[in-house]
C-alpha cells in the first residue's frame, strides 16, 4: 500500500496528546486517526480542515506537497 507523507503524528506528539484523546476530541475512531498519521489513508477535505483547526496548523503544514 502506498504511504503518503504527512506531519500528523509529529504534530500530535508535540502537543502531548495521546492518539485516543485526539481521536475522541475529533470524533474519529482511533484506528482511523492511526491510518491518517501513518499515511495509509487520506482524510477527506472536511476532516483535513477539522485536523487543521484542532492542531492549529494549516492544512499545508499537516499535509505538505512533496
Amino acid at each position: 500500500m502506498l504511504k503518503k507523507p504527512n506531519n500528523l503524528l509529529e504534530v500530535r506528539k508535540s502537543t502531548g496528546l495521546s492518539r485516543t484523546r485526539a481521536a475522541e476530541d475529533l470524533q474519529l475512531d482511533p484506528k482511523t486517526l492511526y491510518r491518517y498519521e501513518n499515511g495509509t489513508q487520506c482524510p477527506n477535505v472536511y476532516v483535513a480542515m477539522r485536523l487543521s483547526d484542532y492542531y492549529q496548523r494549516s492544512v499545508k503544514e499537516l499535509f505538505p506537497m512533496e
